[in-house]
């Protein structure tokens, strides 16, 4: 199986899995995330969903890596609402952990590129009223960022207080990013509220505010001068390739 997923053979995949049903050896759950995630990789989302029910159908559960690849199937065929639905059930399942951190990153920026801007407010609420579902600061900055870099400064810095409300502090680049941008809409309300809350959560951890816009500044610059340095590395390499055509061979 896995030597077929190797060169992309999803016929022949199926093929043995139901060579495996005819002999009566049931497949598990392994081989089965095999063929879904071929079936993905090769844009037969519809075969995948047909999978996903027949390996239900069969008794087994849907693991954490099931999910995922679903997820990602979905997302990269651009079907969002059905990732969010897989998503929002990986997270009621109680599935949904530090490791997964990766995947929401792409399903919220799938869905603000989509402007599905209350879809992904949707799913984030479901993340939020899932019972034993905790959340760290880094689930929160993917979350604000995605909303910060489409444009949604005030929804970002909305849920910025809802993160500190709940007890976390932001990263002092979180923080120095949504001020900037508050600056631009000449917002001081929430400039002012956001700014309080963190204060004082500095002063009760005993950490100098002072440093911590300064490290926030500091580091905001560092990665968008790496942004910058990324794009033009990129522009070079793409130049680069352009002059030097490679040679077709039969």
């Amino acid at each position: 199986m896995l030597a077929h997923e190797k060169k992309e053979e999803l016929e022949e995949c199926m093929e043995l899995l139901n060579e495996m049903h005819k002999i009566g050896c049931t497949p598990d759950l392994n081989i089965y995330n095999i063929v879904i995630r071929l079936a993905c990789k090769l844009g037969e989302v519809e075969e995948g969903v047909r999978l996903w029910k027949e390996m239900e159908a069969s008794g087994l559960s849907p693991g954490i890596d099931t999910f995922v690849i679903m997820i990602n199937g979905f997302l990269e065929q651009g079907y969002q609402i059905e990732a969010c639905e897989h998503f929002k059930e990986m997270v009621g399942r109680g599935l949904f952990a530090t490791p997964q951190y990766g995947t929401l990153k792409e399903l919220m920026n799938s869905l603000l590129r989509a402007q599905k801007l209350e879809l992904a407010k949707d799913t984030w609420n479901c993340i939020t009223s899932t019972k034993g579902c905790e959340l760290n600061v880094g689930a929160w900055t993917i979350w604000i960022h995605a909303l910060f870099s489409k444009g949604h400064v005030k929804e970002a810095c909305s849920f910025c207080i809802d993160m500190l409300d709940q007890g976390l502090m932001p990263q002092p680049d979180t923080f120095a990013k949504l001020m900037r941008g508050l600056r631009k809409l000449y917002n001081r309300q929430f400039a002012v509220e956001i700014t309080e809350k963190v204060r004082k959560m500095a002063a009760d951890q005993k950490v100098s505010f002072k440093m911590y816009k300064r490290r926030g500044e500091r580091d905001l610059k560092e990665k968008v001068k790496e942004k910058k340095d990324g794009r033009k590395r990129r522009a070079r390499q793409r130049r680069w390739g352009g002059s030097h055509p490679k040679s077709n061979t039969l």
